[in-house]
Protein backbone atom coordinates (compact mmCIF):
# COMPACT_ATOMS: atom_id res chain seq x y z
CA UNK A 1 0.00 0.00 0.00
CA UNK A 2 1.66 3.56 -1.13
CA UNK A 3 1.90 6.36 1.14
CA UNK A 4 -0.54 8.34 -0.02
CA UNK A 5 -3.82 5.17 0.61
CA UNK A 6 -2.20 4.99 4.14
CA UNK A 7 -2.75 8.92 4.66
CA UNK A 8 -6.33 8.80 3.02
CA UNK A 9 -6.82 5.85 4.80
CA UNK A 10 -6.08 7.30 8.36
CA UNK A 11 -8.01 10.81 7.39
CA UNK A 12 -10.78 9.34 6.55
CA UNK A 13 -10.96 7.19 10.01
CA UNK A 14 -10.43 10.35 11.60
CA UNK A 15 -13.06 12.32 9.65
CA UNK A 16 -15.69 9.61 10.32
CA UNK A 17 -15.11 9.43 14.18
CA UNK A 18 -14.82 13.15 14.40
CA UNK A 19 -18.16 14.93 15.83
CA UNK A 20 -17.63 17.51 13.76
CA UNK A 21 -17.44 15.60 10.40
CA UNK A 22 -20.96 13.62 12.38
CA UNK A 23 -22.47 17.69 12.12
CA UNK A 24 -21.65 17.97 8.59
CA UNK A 25 -23.56 14.79 7.21
CA UNK A 26 -26.62 15.85 9.09
CA UNK A 27 -26.12 18.86 7.28
CA UNK A 28 -25.81 17.57 4.33
CA UNK A 29 -28.83 14.82 4.48
CA UNK A 30 -30.88 17.72 5.96
CA UNK A 31 -30.61 19.40 2.70
CA UNK A 32 -32.15 16.22 0.86
CA UNK A 33 -35.79 16.28 -0.93
CA UNK A 34 -38.17 15.12 2.23
CA UNK A 35 -39.70 12.16 1.35
CA UNK A 36 -43.40 12.44 0.55
CA UNK A 37 -45.38 11.62 3.75
CA UNK A 38 -47.01 8.57 4.25
CA UNK A 39 -51.02 7.98 4.88
CA UNK A 40 -51.24 7.61 9.16
CA UNK A 41 -53.41 4.31 9.52
CA UNK A 42 -55.57 4.98 12.52
CA UNK A 43 -57.41 2.66 14.88
CA UNK A 44 -60.83 2.98 16.42
CA UNK A 45 -60.64 3.85 19.96
CA UNK A 46 -62.04 0.84 22.49
CA UNK A 47 -64.98 1.32 23.91
CA UNK A 48 -65.05 3.21 27.37
CA UNK A 49 -65.78 0.14 29.62
CA UNK A 50 -62.45 -1.38 28.31
CA UNK A 51 -60.15 1.48 29.52
CA UNK A 52 -60.05 -0.04 32.73
CA UNK A 53 -59.09 -3.82 31.78
CA UNK A 54 -56.16 -5.33 33.28
CA UNK A 55 -54.67 -5.70 29.91
CA UNK A 56 -54.79 -2.08 28.60
CA UNK A 57 -52.88 -0.54 31.76
CA UNK A 58 -50.44 -1.90 33.73
CA UNK A 59 -49.51 -1.24 37.03
CA UNK A 60 -46.30 1.68 36.60
CA UNK A 61 -42.93 1.66 38.70
CA UNK A 62 -41.66 4.57 39.75
CA UNK A 63 -38.50 4.31 38.48
CA UNK A 64 -36.84 1.22 37.31
CA UNK A 65 -36.92 -2.09 39.15
CA UNK A 66 -32.77 -1.87 39.98
CA UNK A 67 -31.14 -1.60 43.29
CA UNK A 68 -29.87 1.96 42.27
CA UNK A 69 -33.51 4.12 41.30
CA UNK A 70 -34.93 2.07 44.46
CA UNK A 71 -32.61 3.85 47.06
CA UNK A 72 -33.52 7.31 45.67
CA UNK A 73 -35.16 9.89 47.21
CA UNK A 74 -37.30 12.05 45.35
CA UNK A 75 -36.11 15.66 45.00
CA UNK A 76 -38.25 17.99 47.47
CA UNK A 77 -39.89 20.27 45.46
CA UNK A 78 -40.80 24.10 47.51
CA UNK A 79 -44.44 25.17 46.93
CA UNK A 80 -43.67 28.46 46.45
CA UNK A 81 -41.49 27.64 43.22
CA UNK A 82 -43.66 26.37 40.83
CA UNK A 83 -42.13 27.41 37.49
CA UNK A 84 -39.00 25.25 39.63
CA UNK A 85 -40.71 22.29 39.81
CA UNK A 86 -42.20 22.56 35.93
CA UNK A 87 -38.45 22.54 35.09
CA UNK A 88 -37.74 19.06 36.92
CA UNK A 89 -36.93 15.92 35.26
CA UNK A 90 -39.73 13.73 34.17
CA UNK A 91 -40.26 10.49 36.12
CA UNK A 92 -40.61 7.07 34.49
CA UNK A 93 -44.27 6.16 34.78
CA UNK A 94 -46.04 4.15 32.34
CA UNK A 95 -49.35 3.95 33.20
CA UNK A 96 -51.72 6.04 34.56
CA UNK A 97 -49.70 9.71 34.70
CA UNK A 98 -47.99 10.77 37.96
CA UNK A 99 -51.03 13.28 37.99
CA UNK A 100 -53.17 10.44 38.27
CA UNK A 101 -51.67 9.25 41.42
CA UNK A 102 -52.75 11.86 44.32
CA UNK A 103 -53.48 11.35 47.84
CA UNK A 104 -57.16 11.47 47.82
CA UNK A 105 -57.17 8.59 50.42
CA UNK A 106 -55.59 7.46 53.89
CA UNK A 107 -52.46 5.23 53.93
CA UNK A 108 -52.20 2.05 55.50
CA UNK A 109 -48.92 0.82 56.76
CA UNK A 110 -47.76 -2.37 58.32
CA UNK A 111 -44.62 -4.00 58.92
CA UNK A 112 -44.70 -7.95 59.31
CA UNK A 113 -42.06 -10.48 59.65
CA UNK A 114 -40.82 -12.88 57.51
CA UNK A 115 -38.41 -14.98 59.43
CA UNK A 116 -38.94 -16.04 63.10
CA UNK A 117 -37.58 -14.10 65.75
CA UNK A 118 -37.57 -10.90 64.44
CA UNK A 119 -41.11 -9.39 64.86
CA UNK A 120 -40.06 -6.43 67.35
CA UNK A 121 -37.77 -5.25 64.75
CA UNK A 122 -40.72 -5.36 62.80
CA UNK A 123 -42.90 -3.19 65.00
CA UNK A 124 -39.94 -0.90 65.70
CA UNK A 125 -39.76 0.15 61.98
CA UNK A 126 -43.58 0.25 61.61
CA UNK A 127 -43.24 2.75 64.40
CA UNK A 128 -40.53 4.61 62.79
CA UNK A 129 -42.05 4.92 59.35
CA UNK A 130 -45.25 6.17 60.84
CA UNK A 131 -43.41 8.49 62.61
CA UNK A 132 -41.32 9.39 59.04
CA UNK A 133 -45.05 9.66 57.17
CA UNK A 134 -47.12 12.06 60.14
CA UNK A 135 -44.25 14.16 60.01
CA UNK A 136 -44.26 14.36 56.09
CA UNK A 137 -48.20 15.55 56.36
CA UNK A 138 -49.47 11.92 55.49
CA UNK A 139 -52.68 10.76 56.57
CA UNK A 140 -52.88 7.35 58.01
CA UNK A 141 -55.57 5.36 58.71
CA UNK A 142 -57.09 6.20 62.40
CA UNK A 143 -57.15 2.66 63.84
CA UNK A 144 -58.27 3.62 66.53
CA UNK A 145 -61.39 4.59 64.69
CA UNK A 146 -61.57 1.94 63.18
CA UNK A 147 -60.98 -0.55 66.11
CA UNK A 148 -62.57 1.09 68.84
CA UNK A 149 -61.49 0.57 72.49
CA UNK A 150 -64.13 -1.78 74.24
CA UNK A 151 -66.66 0.26 76.55
CA UNK A 152 -65.09 1.43 79.37
CA UNK A 153 -65.61 -0.59 82.68
CA UNK A 154 -68.46 0.37 84.73
CA UNK A 155 -67.75 1.75 88.22
CA UNK A 156 -71.15 1.72 89.83
CA UNK A 157 -70.48 -0.70 92.34
CA UNK A 158 -67.60 1.16 93.69
CA UNK A 159 -69.45 4.42 93.60
CA UNK A 160 -72.11 2.51 95.73
CA UNK A 161 -69.97 1.27 98.27
CA UNK A 162 -68.67 5.18 98.44
CA UNK A 163 -72.13 6.18 99.36
CA UNK A 164 -72.63 3.34 101.69
CA UNK A 165 -70.17 3.78 103.40
CA UNK A 166 -70.59 8.02 103.39
CA UNK A 167 -73.54 7.22 104.80
CA UNK A 168 -72.24 4.83 107.69
CA UNK A 169 -69.79 7.48 108.63
CA UNK A 170 -72.82 10.27 109.04
CA UNK A 171 -74.87 8.01 111.14
CA UNK A 172 -71.36 7.83 113.64
CA UNK A 173 -70.78 3.89 112.34
CA UNK A 174 -67.23 4.31 112.41
CA UNK A 175 -66.64 0.35 112.03
CA UNK A 176 -69.27 -0.06 109.14
CA UNK A 177 -67.89 3.30 107.14
CA UNK A 178 -63.82 1.92 107.29
CA UNK A 179 -65.23 -1.36 105.83
CA UNK A 180 -67.36 0.31 102.99
CA UNK A 181 -64.53 2.55 102.12
CA UNK A 182 -62.22 0.17 102.13
CA UNK A 183 -64.41 -1.71 99.57
CA UNK A 184 -64.79 1.17 97.55
CA UNK A 185 -60.96 1.54 97.44
CA UNK A 186 -60.23 -1.74 95.92
CA UNK A 187 -63.09 -2.03 93.28
CA UNK A 188 -61.34 1.69 92.14
CA UNK A 189 -58.10 0.87 92.09
CA UNK A 190 -59.24 -2.58 89.98
CA UNK A 191 -59.85 -0.10 87.19
CA UNK A 192 -57.19 2.49 86.56
CA UNK A 193 -58.23 3.46 83.06
CA UNK A 194 -61.87 4.56 84.55
CA UNK A 195 -59.99 5.52 87.92
CA UNK A 196 -60.97 8.86 88.92
CA UNK A 197 -58.33 10.16 91.77
CA UNK A 198 -60.62 12.61 93.04
CA UNK A 199 -62.94 10.11 94.11
CA UNK A 200 -59.98 8.12 95.01
CA UNK A 201 -59.05 10.49 96.88
CA UNK A 202 -61.81 11.15 98.59
CA UNK A 203 -62.54 7.61 99.69
CA UNK A 204 -58.96 7.81 101.83
CA UNK A 205 -60.15 10.48 103.34
CA UNK A 206 -63.30 9.18 104.93
CA UNK A 207 -61.65 6.30 105.09
CA UNK A 208 -58.89 7.67 107.33
CA UNK A 209 -61.57 9.93 109.18
CA UNK A 210 -63.50 6.76 110.14
CA UNK A 211 -60.48 4.96 111.38
CA UNK A 212 -59.97 7.99 113.79
CA UNK A 213 -63.29 7.52 115.14
CA UNK A 214 -62.19 4.19 116.06
CA UNK A 215 -59.11 5.43 117.30
CA UNK A 216 -56.67 4.01 115.26
CA UNK A 217 -54.41 6.87 114.65
CA UNK A 218 -51.59 4.75 112.25
CA UNK A 219 -53.94 3.49 110.30
CA UNK A 220 -55.68 7.39 109.55
CA UNK A 221 -52.42 8.21 108.94
CA UNK A 222 -51.75 6.34 106.43
CA UNK A 223 -55.05 6.44 105.15
CA UNK A 224 -54.28 10.49 104.84
CA UNK A 225 -50.99 9.55 103.09
CA UNK A 226 -52.50 7.81 100.42
CA UNK A 227 -55.37 10.43 99.70
CA UNK A 228 -52.43 12.68 99.41
CA UNK A 229 -50.68 10.56 96.91
CA UNK A 230 -53.79 9.93 94.97
CA UNK A 231 -54.68 12.93 94.19
CA UNK A 232 -52.59 16.38 95.80
CA UNK A 233 -55.67 18.71 95.95
CA UNK A 234 -57.55 16.40 98.25
CA UNK A 235 -58.93 18.85 101.15
CA UNK A 236 -61.03 17.79 103.84
CA UNK A 237 -63.71 20.26 104.23
CA UNK A 238 -64.40 21.76 107.56
CA UNK A 239 -68.04 21.66 108.18
CA UNK A 240 -68.01 17.79 107.56
CA UNK A 241 -64.03 16.64 109.57
CA UNK A 242 -63.37 17.91 113.16
CA UNK A 243 -60.06 19.67 113.42
CA UNK A 244 -58.44 16.80 114.70
CA UNK A 245 -58.91 15.43 111.32
CA UNK A 246 -57.92 18.95 109.68
CA UNK A 247 -54.35 18.69 111.41
CA UNK A 248 -53.81 15.02 110.84
CA UNK A 249 -54.04 15.43 107.37
CA UNK A 250 -52.06 18.83 106.62
CA UNK A 251 -49.00 16.48 109.04
CA UNK A 252 -49.82 13.49 105.73
CA UNK A 253 -49.29 16.23 103.35
CA UNK A 254 -46.55 17.56 104.53
CA UNK A 255 -44.69 13.90 104.65
CA UNK A 256 -45.84 13.38 101.39
CA UNK A 257 -43.76 16.42 100.01
CA UNK A 258 -41.08 15.32 102.35
CA UNK A 259 -40.66 12.17 99.90
CA UNK A 260 -37.97 11.85 97.40
CA UNK A 261 -39.14 10.87 94.25
CA UNK A 262 -39.10 7.62 92.57
CA UNK A 263 -38.60 6.53 89.06
CA UNK A 264 -41.11 4.88 86.84
CA UNK A 265 -39.99 2.56 83.68
CA UNK A 266 -42.58 1.64 81.12
CA UNK A 267 -42.10 -0.78 77.78
CA UNK A 268 -44.85 -2.48 76.47
CA UNK A 269 -45.01 -5.14 73.40
CA UNK A 270 -45.31 -3.95 70.78
CA UNK A 271 -43.53 -0.64 71.56
CA UNK A 272 -44.84 2.62 70.67
CA UNK A 273 -47.59 2.66 72.83
CA UNK A 274 -49.18 5.82 74.41
CA UNK A 275 -48.47 6.02 78.51
CA UNK A 276 -50.65 8.07 80.81
CA UNK A 277 -49.79 8.08 84.37
CA UNK A 278 -52.92 9.68 86.75
CA UNK A 279 -54.42 11.39 83.44
CA UNK A 280 -51.34 12.86 82.42
CA UNK A 281 -49.58 11.42 78.93
CA UNK A 282 -45.68 11.18 79.50
CA UNK A 283 -45.04 9.95 76.03
CA UNK A 284 -44.62 6.46 74.03
CA UNK A 285 -42.64 2.79 75.09
CA UNK A 286 -40.04 2.21 75.94
CA UNK A 287 -39.78 4.99 78.50
CA UNK A 288 -36.96 5.10 81.29
CA UNK A 289 -36.29 6.66 83.87
CA UNK A 290 -39.70 9.23 84.51
CA UNK A 291 -39.66 11.12 87.62
CA UNK A 292 -43.17 10.85 89.55
CA UNK A 293 -43.63 11.42 93.02
CA UNK A 294 -43.30 8.32 95.65
CA UNK A 295 -46.58 6.56 96.31
CA UNK A 296 -49.52 4.42 93.87
CA UNK A 297 -49.72 5.52 90.93
CA UNK A 298 -52.98 4.87 87.83
CA UNK A 299 -50.27 4.04 84.56
CA UNK A 300 -52.39 3.10 81.76
CA UNK A 301 -50.97 1.75 78.32
CA UNK A 302 -52.36 1.88 75.06
CA UNK A 303 -51.94 1.36 71.50
CA UNK A 304 -54.51 2.01 68.65
CA UNK A 305 -56.61 -1.15 67.65
CA UNK A 306 -55.21 -3.16 70.47
CA UNK A 307 -56.47 -3.48 74.35
CA UNK A 308 -55.58 -0.80 76.47
CA UNK A 309 -53.35 -2.05 80.01
CA UNK A 310 -53.68 -0.28 82.78
CA UNK A 311 -52.06 -0.93 86.36
CA UNK A 312 -51.92 1.04 89.78
CA UNK A 313 -48.62 1.24 90.27
CA UNK A 314 -46.90 1.78 93.44
CA UNK A 315 -43.32 4.36 93.14
CA UNK A 316 -41.42 3.56 96.58
CA UNK A 317 -39.60 6.33 97.69
CA UNK A 318 -36.29 7.13 95.68
CA UNK A 319 -36.31 3.81 93.92
CA UNK A 320 -37.49 2.79 89.96
CA UNK A 321 -40.67 0.96 89.91
CA UNK A 322 -41.37 -0.89 86.65
CA UNK A 323 -44.71 -1.87 84.51
CA UNK A 324 -44.44 -4.13 81.83
CA UNK A 325 -47.25 -4.23 79.32
CA UNK A 326 -48.31 -6.93 76.76
CA UNK A 327 -50.70 -5.71 74.44
CA UNK A 328 -53.02 -7.55 72.85
CA UNK A 329 -54.72 -7.11 69.30
CA UNK A 330 -58.08 -6.79 68.98
CA UNK A 331 -59.93 -9.67 66.73
CA UNK A 332 -60.29 -7.18 63.97
CA UNK A 333 -56.90 -5.70 63.84
CA UNK A 334 -55.25 -9.65 64.22
CA UNK A 335 -57.21 -10.58 61.32
CA UNK A 336 -56.23 -7.64 59.31
CA UNK A 337 -52.43 -8.25 60.30
CA UNK A 338 -52.61 -12.02 59.08
CA UNK A 339 -53.95 -10.69 55.59
CA UNK A 340 -50.83 -8.21 55.80
CA UNK A 341 -48.23 -11.08 56.71
CA UNK A 342 -49.46 -13.19 53.45
CA UNK A 343 -49.57 -9.99 51.13
CA UNK A 344 -45.72 -9.24 52.42
CA UNK A 345 -44.32 -12.94 51.24
CA UNK A 346 -42.00 -12.71 48.40
CA UNK A 347 -44.30 -14.16 45.97
CA UNK A 348 -46.91 -11.60 46.51
CA UNK A 349 -44.11 -8.94 46.27
CA UNK A 350 -43.61 -10.09 42.55
CA UNK A 351 -47.03 -9.54 41.43
CA UNK A 352 -47.89 -7.24 38.92
CA UNK A 353 -51.40 -6.57 40.47
CA UNK A 354 -52.50 -6.41 43.92
CA UNK A 355 -52.35 -9.10 46.04
CA UNK A 356 -56.00 -10.23 46.79
CA UNK A 357 -54.74 -9.39 51.05
CA UNK A 358 -53.97 -6.46 49.79
CA UNK A 359 -57.56 -5.32 48.57
CA UNK A 360 -58.74 -6.76 51.31
CA UNK A 361 -57.27 -5.04 53.76
CA UNK A 362 -57.72 -1.54 52.00
CA UNK A 363 -61.67 -2.27 51.50
CA UNK A 364 -61.01 -3.43 55.60
CA UNK A 365 -59.86 -0.01 56.81
CA UNK A 366 -61.06 2.17 53.79
CA UNK A 367 -57.74 2.99 52.27
CA UNK A 368 -56.53 3.71 48.83
CA UNK A 369 -52.74 3.29 49.72
CA UNK A 370 -51.31 0.22 51.22
CA UNK A 371 -47.44 0.14 52.50
CA UNK A 372 -46.17 -3.35 53.64
CA UNK A 373 -42.45 -3.16 54.77
CA UNK A 374 -41.34 -6.91 54.78
CA UNK A 375 -38.40 -7.58 57.56
CA UNK A 376 -36.06 -10.80 57.71
CA UNK A 377 -32.16 -11.81 58.06
CA UNK A 378 -30.34 -11.39 55.45
CA UNK A 379 -27.23 -13.87 54.49
CA UNK A 380 -25.24 -12.35 56.85
CA UNK A 381 -27.74 -12.57 59.63
CA UNK A 382 -28.27 -8.63 59.21
CA UNK A 383 -31.62 -7.08 59.61
CA UNK A 384 -33.36 -5.94 56.76
CA UNK A 385 -36.95 -5.01 54.77
CA UNK A 386 -38.29 -4.11 51.97
CA UNK A 387 -40.75 -2.40 51.50
CA UNK A 388 -44.03 -1.89 48.52
CA UNK A 389 -47.12 0.58 48.12
CA UNK A 390 -50.15 -0.09 46.46
CA UNK A 391 -51.99 2.22 45.22
CA UNK A 392 -55.48 -0.14 44.58
CA UNK A 393 -57.38 2.34 42.77
CA UNK A 394 -55.13 2.83 39.55
CA UNK A 395 -52.82 0.19 40.74
CA UNK A 396 -49.93 1.60 40.29
CA UNK A 397 -46.96 0.39 42.42
CA UNK A 398 -44.03 1.68 44.01
CA UNK A 399 -41.16 -1.34 44.65
CA UNK A 400 -37.97 -2.21 45.20
CA UNK A 401 -37.83 0.33 48.37
CA UNK A 402 -34.71 -1.56 50.72
CA UNK A 403 -34.40 -0.55 53.67
CA UNK A 404 -31.36 -1.16 55.98
CA UNK A 405 -32.10 -2.03 59.88
CA UNK A 406 -28.20 -2.65 60.74
CA UNK A 407 -27.50 -0.77 63.69
CA UNK A 408 -25.03 2.37 62.65
CA UNK A 409 -26.64 1.94 58.55
CA UNK A 410 -27.00 5.16 57.13
CA UNK A 411 -27.79 4.19 53.82
CA UNK A 412 -31.52 2.93 53.14
CA UNK A 413 -32.37 4.05 56.10
CA UNK A 414 -36.44 3.91 57.25
CA UNK A 415 -36.54 7.91 56.82
CA UNK A 416 -35.58 8.06 53.09
CA UNK A 417 -37.81 5.01 52.77
CA UNK A 418 -40.80 7.24 54.09
CA UNK A 419 -39.85 9.55 51.96
CA UNK A 420 -40.46 7.64 49.24
CA UNK A 421 -43.71 6.46 50.32
CA UNK A 422 -45.05 10.24 50.79
CA UNK A 423 -43.55 10.72 47.08
CA UNK A 424 -45.75 8.04 46.11
CA UNK A 425 -49.01 9.20 47.77
CA UNK A 426 -48.52 13.23 46.60
CA UNK A 427 -47.95 11.70 42.83
CA UNK A 428 -44.40 12.57 42.76
CA UNK A 429 -42.01 9.93 40.71
CA UNK A 430 -38.33 9.47 40.91
CA UNK A 431 -36.34 11.67 38.50
CA UNK A 432 -35.59 9.66 35.32
CA UNK A 433 -31.77 9.87 34.32
CA UNK A 434 -30.65 13.18 31.99
CA UNK A 435 -28.88 11.86 28.28
CA UNK A 436 -26.23 13.35 29.50
CA UNK A 437 -25.78 10.79 32.58
CA UNK A 438 -27.00 7.82 30.70
CA UNK A 439 -24.24 8.56 27.42
CA UNK A 440 -21.50 9.29 30.42
CA UNK A 441 -22.26 6.00 31.96
CA UNK A 442 -22.57 4.30 28.54
CA UNK A 443 -18.73 5.47 27.35
CA UNK A 444 -17.30 3.84 30.78
CA UNK A 445 -18.43 0.18 29.37
CA UNK A 446 -16.01 -1.50 27.74
CA UNK A 447 -18.02 -3.03 25.02
CA UNK A 448 -19.31 0.52 24.02
CA UNK A 449 -16.05 1.06 22.79
CA UNK A 450 -15.25 -2.71 21.10
CA UNK A 451 -18.93 -1.51 18.80
CA UNK A 452 -17.85 2.15 18.26
CA UNK A 453 -14.42 0.86 17.24
CA UNK A 454 -15.96 -1.94 14.66
CA UNK A 455 -18.56 0.49 13.75
CA UNK A 456 -15.64 3.38 12.67
CA UNK A 457 -13.50 1.20 11.06
CA UNK A 458 -16.44 -0.35 8.70
CA UNK A 459 -17.97 3.21 8.04
CA UNK A 460 -14.15 4.13 7.18
CA UNK A 461 -13.53 1.63 5.16
CA UNK A 462 -17.22 2.54 2.96
CA UNK A 463 -16.34 6.06 2.86
CA UNK A 464 -12.84 5.40 1.14
CA UNK A 465 -14.20 3.16 -0.83
CA UNK A 466 -16.80 5.92 -1.87
CA UNK A 467 -14.13 8.44 -2.38
CA UNK A 468 -11.17 5.77 -4.01
CA UNK A 469 -10.31 6.30 -7.98
CA UNK A 470 -8.98 2.63 -8.06
CA UNK A 471 -12.08 0.26 -8.02
CA UNK A 472 -10.73 -2.62 -9.54
CA UNK A 473 -9.31 -4.01 -6.20
CA UNK A 474 -11.76 -5.70 -4.13
CA UNK A 475 -12.68 -3.90 -0.61
CA UNK A 476 -10.43 -5.35 2.74
CA UNK A 477 -13.49 -5.50 5.59
CA UNK A 478 -10.27 -6.19 7.83
CA UNK A 479 -8.19 -4.00 7.15
CA UNK A 480 -11.20 -1.35 6.20
CA UNK A 481 -9.33 -0.99 2.85
CA UNK A 482 -8.82 -1.82 -0.42
CA UNK A 483 -6.60 -4.69 -1.19
CA UNK A 484 -3.12 -5.08 1.32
Amino acid sequence: MTTFRRFSLLLALVLTTSPAYGQSARKKASKKKPAAAQPVKTTKAPPAEDAGSEESIEPPIFGPPGEESATQVPPQVSPDAPAQAAQAPASKVDAPTAAAVTATGPVALFAVARTPAVEEAAMKLENELRRGLKAGGVELVDLSAVFPPPPPASLARADTLFEQGRSDYDNLDPEAAEAKFVAAAEAYTQHPAELSTVRLGQTYLFLGASRMLNGDSAGAQESFRRAVAAEPSTVPDAALFGQDVLKAFEQARTEVAARPAGTLVVESKPEGANVVLRGRELGVTPLKGVEVAAGQHPVVVSLPGYSSFAQYTEVASGQSAEVKATLEATPGLAAVRDAAAHASTEQAFERDTPPPETLAIAERLNARYVVLAAVSRGEKGRLEAELQAWDVRSSARLRGVEIALAPGATKNSPTAAADQVRAFVNGVALPRATEGNTFSTLIKRPWFWAVVGGAAAVTAGAVLIATSNDKGRPYNPVSGGIGF
